[in-house]
């Protein structure tokens, strides 16, 4: 791969990265904004937190996540260890969702709560994947005439698109980028770019 193509490749995967750590930030401060304007911050971090972590986990992720943006563009990461810890926050992301949609079912498996009963069962992977991604996209569709549809639901639909493919981009980055031959973390895996 030439040295543009590249260059090219950082450029948009520093783009993809970005946008799915200014989602998780703006995701989460959404909702502790909305707690601390409602006095309900204090409840929130009594009660329900150990319930509902994802905005706790959400706005310090995505903030991690930007400054090794940072970090790895000024150079004080070389860039094996920046792709492979791009790697890693985009599965644990990615883990997270197939995660809290099956086995912490939205979170009820973390509570003694029973599920609304209109929840809907988690059938595996394929039922996850249609509830949570080809429907609520479909829907997005063809309620995009009426206002109706929801920002939330886009923004996560939009934020697992751009999590898959910034883990291809990083990997492809991690085989091909020259100067992404030394330091990194081993792992005992690798994506080792070929000899010239």
């Amino acid at each position: 791969m030439n040295e543009r193509t590249v260059r090219l490749l950082q450029f948009a995967t520093v783009q993809v990265v970005g946008i799915v750590a200014v989602v998780h930030v703006v995701v989460g401060l959404e909702v502790l904004v909305s707690l601390a304007v409602n006095g309900l911050v204090g409840q929130y971090l009594g009660e329900y937190a150990t319930r509902r972590p994802r905005p706790l986990l959400f706005v310090p992720s995505g903030i991690a996540i930007l400054a090794g943006l940072v970090l790895a563009g000024r150079g004080s990461i070389d860039r094996r260890t920046a792709y492979q810890l791009g790697i890693i926050a985009m599965g644990v992301y990615l883990l997270g969702w197939l995660g809290w949609h099956t086995v912490l079912n939205h979170g009820f498996a973390l509570t003694t709560e029973a599920p609304p009963t209109g929840s809907h069962d988690s059938g595996g992977i394929i039922a996850v994947v249609l509830a949570h991604i080809i429907d609520p996209v479909a829907e997005t569709f063809r309620s995009a005439t009426s206002g109706q549809g929801s920002v939330r639901t886009l923004l996560g639909v939009v934020a697992v698109g751009l999590e898959l493919l910034a883990v291809g981009l990083l990997a492809l980055l991690l085989r091909y980028d020259p100067d992404a031959r030394d330091g990194g973390i081993d792992f005992g895996l690798t994506l080792t770019p070929p000899d010239r």
